[in-house]
């Protein structure tokens, strides 16, 4: 992978509550293998590059059409295929799964869809749109208007939970399910069913993926927070190690001393994550 490169566009305001960030993955070599965080659902064009697979947490391996939506992740994601590769994506959080697919993104996790037969032809055209060109501001633009028109009669009555879920989720190390309760005003299956329509898992998975994945960026840092992060969210070092392995796909030794180059690329991204309050919790899903 010593041709493989990552540039990152943060959304414009009109949708910096739908993307977390767009995304182009470029690699000169022949074959591609990388292991990914638990992440948003994704929507992707792939340009360049044959054969890519995904082999999702539970074991599952599909194939990667041109264009796909993948649902949230809920562990680590191999991905793997025949280079030179060109694929350009969008994070989508919650609220952009919500505006833009018409399914439960818990019947979506830790699976990939033909974007086309899920979202119309209209994806298609800007595929062929978007084929044409090399620069990545220009392909945003193209991206951000597909977006646009598909989220355009979207009922936005899932706002107000998307956002007290994230609150939840960024004020506390470890989230506590009766605090998500309070917040919400909602009853716990009411709270369940939400959970996985939005974020494609239960409120007690989201809970442990972003403790795990707020770990990993502590320990990329060596944030002062670090302490507290392992003094209240875990029950041991085993507990540790396991909740790390699952969620990135690395142990803790490894995630912090022997970063992949996937790892290396990602920090231009943490690093917006960071300074962005809108993707504070943009770390989670």
């Amino acid at each position: 992978m010593s041709d493989f490169e990552v540039d990152f566009r943060q959304p414009s305001s009109e949708l910096a509550e739908y993307v977390s960030f767009f995304y182009h993955v470029r690699q000169g070599d022949i074959r591609f293998n990388a292991v990914d965080r638990a992440d948003f659902a994704q929507f992707r064009f792939i340009f360049a590059g044959r054969d890519g697979q995904c082999e999702f947490v539970d074991g599952k391996v599909q194939a990667m059409p041109d264009s796909y939506i993948m649902g949230p992740t809920t562990g680590s994601t191999g991905v793997s295929g025949w280079g030179p590769i060109d694929v350009l994506g969008a994070g989508l959080m919650p609220a952009g799964w919500a505006a833009l697919v018409p399914m439960d993104a818990s019947a979506a996790a830790n699976r990939l869809f033909d974007a086309v037969d899920l979202l119309g032809p209209a994806v298609r055209k800007a595929r062929a749109e978007l084929a044409l060109m090399t620069d990545f501001d220009a392909r945003v633009a193209v991206f951000e208007s597909l977006l646009k028109s598909l989220m355009a009669q979207t009922n936005p009555g899932f706002h107000a939970f998307v956002h007290e879920v994230n609150a939840w989720l960024s004020d506390s190390v470890s989230p506590q399910l009766p605090d998500l309760l309070d917040r919400t005003g909602l009853s716990l299956s009411q709270v369940e069913r939400r959970c996985k329509r939005y974020f494609g898992s239960p409120p007690k998975v989201l809970a442990r993926k972003f403790r795990a994945l707020r770990t990993a960026i502590a320990l990329t840092h060596k944030d002062a927070d670090l302490d507290d992060i392992l003094s209240e969210g875990y029950y041991d070092q085993s507990h540790l190690i396991r909740e790390m392995k699952h969620f990135t796909g690395m142990t803790p030794a490894a995630f912090a001393e022997q970063p992949t180059l996937l790892n290396q690329q990602l920090a231009k991204r943490i690093e917006l994550e960071r300074r962005n309050p809108m993707n504070r919790g943009g770390l989670i899903t």
